[in-house]
């Protein structure tokens, strides 16, 4: 048996029942303590007032004056005295006494008789004539009311700051003349000391009352409790913790308390172990399907992933054009695909789709529009007759119904023209050297599964160096953030503007960046995939964009090194090309930028043994080359401060040259790498 405590729940529950039995006998004492002092306080002062009123009537009204001019030397002042000290001791009041109240201001008073009780030790009588101020404002103003007749009489209680005195009651009645006007007030004290012994009674009545049913409850319920209450929960914790620990159905909880709520929670403990051993069991079978079909997942997204290429770059040897995509399910597989490939050794075939629908049965029909498309691409044709084939071949497989959006473009590498055909996709985006992204409008075709027999238009773009292609599917433009808000075509085309000057690469990374921003904490509604082709300026022409800090000068260094290296460089050219580009990248890191954040890019290319590096930066507009070269022959402290490090840049390269285009400053630097 265990024993009490303050986490016990019989100590719990009987200590709860003791503190409601104090509060409900502190609440009858209360209420009983103040029933009976306003009762007795009352009944004080009914006796007080017809003792004063038989007082009056031993004295007469008309000889206040009198008696006050004489002294008391009086036969009948004598004797009006000598019945108040009768009636006094009679009736056991500590004091009856007559006073004229001064009607100024009822601030004094002067006292004309004065008995005091023989057995009052507390009090001496006062002389006929005695003179003392009122004792506060509370008397005055009960005076005032007296003598205006605004009151036939008066009571005042003193049961606090007696300093030492017996509590008691006084009262307060008007002595009259024969004319019925107020010629003195009569005050009658008496004594309640039985109001004190009285309550003092009552309280200790009502405490030992409450020990006594506290102690009968506790040990009544003691009893009880523990074997309705505190047993069976205890017996249904056992079961609860026995079940948690080993899984296994237990005995039954039956009948365990006269009490319903601890059977029907005894009875809910039986069917929970019941009902979870069928839950285990078919948890169990769940998750090693689950795990079944995520396994299977996995296999499927990496068949899925390296169907399309995903090697960057993805053409090293091919300096024409550069080309960068990326593709994001949002499940396990998608829909989406895109896919690029050398036709011939002058046509570059790039194509990106969208499924209907999403996950596996999405992936499975986009895997099989991707071979037909691959396969009769490489057989040769236009992108319009390559759709129509791919449409009429799907129509005959696919009881799904399901349909899918494509652009097929097929590249001339020499020209730079596209062949395109549109199967219902969206429009791509194009941006002209030096220009913006823009959306390329065409005519559109039904898409592709939707009905045979139909005829794929082509269309045409011209594209001329430094121009950009950029692709995507409807899962970027509608990519939704937490309120439903789309990210719409116009957000789409700022992010790529932004990015604009950027390879590929980086302006997938952004523009994913900026959607990733806009979307949030809210989850991929759809396949979001991205294409960009860039017709590249110069053949050879290898580009690095970093941010501008001295953290990436390594980086930067390293970069230029490798093509230095593969292109034969000499080992003087190589130190005295990396002198020039760390002056000039570190100038662009700690002065470009106010704001600290920027982007600097560098572009190398080598063309008959020699290399040109040119270096951009979107910072303050600043030409290196306007500074006069520093003289020097001078010494150190006489030279001016600054202009050294591009003077070295000039030395050390064959030409310098400086230009500002399109916002940027653009630093060029040549020399030759072999003897």
């Amino acid at each position: 048996m265990k024993k009490f405590s303050r986490k016990n729940l019989a100590f719990n529950i009987i200590s709860a029942i003791v503190l409601l039995l104090f509060i409900f006998s502190w609440i009858v004492s209360f209420i009983g303590y103040n029933s009976f002092t306003e009762s007795l306080k009352k009944e004080y002062a009914d006796i007080a007032l017809r003792v004063a009123d038989t007082a009056c009537a031993l004295i007469d009204g008309n000889k206040i004056d009198l008696y006050l001019e004489n002294g008391g030397n009086d036969d009948s002042w004598r004797l009006s005295s000598e019945r108040l000290d009768v009636l006094c001791n009679k009736m056991d009041v500590t004091l009856i006494y007559a006073i004229r109240v001064d009607t100024s201001d009822y601030g004094r008073f002067e006292s004309v008789f004065n008995s005091v009780n023989e057995k009052s030790s507390e009090y001496t009588p006062w002389e006929v004539g005695y003179q003392r101020d009122t004792t506060n404002e509370e008397y005055s103003q009960i005076y005032r009311e007296l003598y205006e007749k605004e009151i036939p009489g008066a009571v005042m209680e003193r049961t606090t700051k007696l300093r030492g005195k017996q509590p008691h009651i006084t009262a307060l009645v008007p002595i009259e003349n024969d004319k019925g006007e107020v010629t003195a007030v009569m005050c009658v004290q008496l004594p309640m000391s039985e109001l004190n012994q009285g309550r003092r009674t009552y309280l200790i009545n009502i405490a030992v009352a409450t020990v006594l049913l506290t102690v009968l409850v506790s040990f009544s319920s003691v009893s009880y409790i523990r074997k309705q209450l505190v047993t069976p929960v205890r017996k249904v914790i056992d079961e609860a913790h026995r079940f948690a620990a080993e899984n296994t159905k237990g005995e039954k909880l039956d009948r365990i308390s006269r009490i319903n709520e601890i059977t029907d929670l005894a009875n809910s403990i039986d069917k929970m172990e019941s009902d979870m051993m069928r839950y285990i069991e078919n948890l169990t079978f769940v998750t090693a399907e689950k795990e079944r079909i995520g396994a299977e997942l996995d296999v499927a997204k990496t068949i899925q992933e390296n169907s399309v290429p995903n090697i960057f770059p993805a053409f090293p040897e091919r300096a024409e054009f550069d080309i960068y995509a990326s593709m994001t399910p949002a499940k396990e597989v998608g829909g989406d695909f895109y896919n690029f490939f050398l036709v011939d050794e002058d046509h570059l075939a790039i194509v990106i789709a969208d499924v209907s629908g999403k996950g596996v049965p999405a992936a499975l029909f986009m895997m099989v529009t991707n071979i037909l498309i691959s396969d009769r691409t490489h057989m040769g044709g236009t992108p319009g007759e390559i759709l129509t084939y791919v449409n009429d071949n799907i129509c005959q497989h696919n009881p799904a119904d399901m349909f899918v959006t494509v652009w097929l473009g097929i590249l001339e590498i020499s020209t730079g023209k596209i062949v395109a055909s549109n199967a219902g996709h969206d429009d791509p985006a194009i941006c002209r050297k030096g220009g913006e992204f823009e959306i390329f409008k065409s005519r559109h075709s039904l898409v592709v599964g939707a009905m045979p027999g139909i005829k794929y238009r082509d269309f045409e773009i011209q594209l001329n160096k430094g121009d950009r292609v950029f692709l995507y599917t409807d899962g970027l433009p509608e990519a939704t953030d937490k309120n439903n808000r789309m990210f719409t075509i116009e957000k789409m085309l700022a992010s790529l503007n932004q990015f604009k000057q950027e390879c590929p690469k980086n302006i997938l990374k952004g523009v994913n960046s900026c959607v990733d921003e806009f979307v949030g904490e809210a989850p991929q509604f759809d396949d979001l995939t991205m294409m960009c082709l860039e017709i590249t300026e110069d053949n050879g022409a290898k580009k690095l964009t970093v941010d501008a800090t001295n953290e990436n000068l390594r980086e930067v260094m390293s970069f230029v090194d490798d093509i230095l290296e593969e292109n034969g460089c000499t080992q003087k050219a190589q130190m005295q090309l990396d002198l020039a580009v760390e002056e000039i990248f570190v100038n662009i890191a700690n002065y470009a930028y106010p704001d600290g954040t920027g982007k600097a890019e560098i572009t190398v290319s080598v063309e008959n043994s020699e290399v040109k590096i040119e270096l951009k930066d979107s910072g303050i507009q600043y030409d290196p080359l306007a500074k006069d070269d520093p003289d020097i022959s001078l010494s150190a402290d006489d030279r001016d401060i600054g202009g050294l490090g591009i003077f070295l840049t000039k030395k050390n390269t064959d030409s310098v040259s400086y230009r500002y285009e399109n916002g940027q400053n653009i630093l060029t630097m040549t020399k030759r790498i072999t003897q």
